[in-house]
């Protein structure tokens, strides 16, 4: 017998929702703070032990926020469709 509670967090409804804002934290993030994810992002390689240094940091940190507000825009429409169809 299958538990019900497994069953209910398991579902594809929860997935995607946990999946959009997971997406929608982590892009209002890089949006408002393109530095901070920057930052993370080289924390996270140095533990792999790989180095991450910009080659222009400008451009960079110009990129992190058009890609953290697309991320945004995404996990909205994600989350709006989870529901509207679920």
């Amino acid at each position: 017998m299958q538990c019900p509670l497994i069953r209910c967090c398991m579902s594809s409804k929860f997935l995607f929702l946990g999946v959009g804002y997971l997406g929608l934290v982590l892009g209002v993030l890089s949006a408002v703070g393109p530095k901070r994810s920057m930052k993370l992002y080289q924390w996270i390689m140095e533990r792999f032990n790989w180095r991450v240094v910009p080659i222009d940091e400008s451009r960079e940190v110009r990129t992190t926020r058009i890609l953290g507000v697309c991320l945004t825009l995404l996990s909205l429409a994600m989350i709006g469709i989870v529901f509207l169809r679920f």
